[in-house]
């Protein structure tokens, strides 16, 4: 007999999993690396990833932030809250060392040459209370 998941359950199901890997010790390029592929296939279940031809640059896409916002226009609630290792899910791949280092890394700028700034402004949110500590972040409407 088998389940049907949704999607909310896998990704309750891979967050728990995350979870497990950080009460075990693992490191969080070693944790980055198990959760990010499971993450990817679960997009890909519901559509929100496509494979590209390989030899495309970047996927076919314009900048490697393109999945965060995708997965913030995906979202619906007013506050999305994510902890620095989901946006890597999200993205395939890790943050720089800044993003967990300088809270101005996270700053709201709308002018300039930001990428990973205009992928949540682009998204129509605005991020507010970063913590360093506890390596989150919020996406406001």
């Amino acid at each position: 007999m088998s389940k049907a998941w949704t999607e909310a359950e896998l990704r309750e199901a891979l967050d728990r999993y995350e979870e497990e890997l950080r009460r075990a010790g693992k490191a969080r390029n070693t944790i980055t690396t198990y959760v990010q592929h499971p993450e990817r296939f679960i997009n890909w279940l519901v559509g929100g990833y496509r494979p590209s031809p390989s030899g495309s640059p970047k996927g076919g896409r314009t900048s490697r932030y393109e999945p965060l916002r995708q997965h913030l226009i995906d979202r619906s609630e007013p506050v999305v809250t994510m902890t620095f290792a989901q946006v890597e899910r999200v993205l395939g791949a890790t943050l720089p060392d800044s993003a967990r280092r300088y809270r101005p890394w996270w700053a709201n700028e709308e002018a300039g040459t930001h990428v990973h700034a205009r992928a949540w402004l682009d998204a129509g949110r605005r991020t507010a209370n970063v913590d360093l500590n506890a390596a989150t972040v919020d996406f406001v409407r």
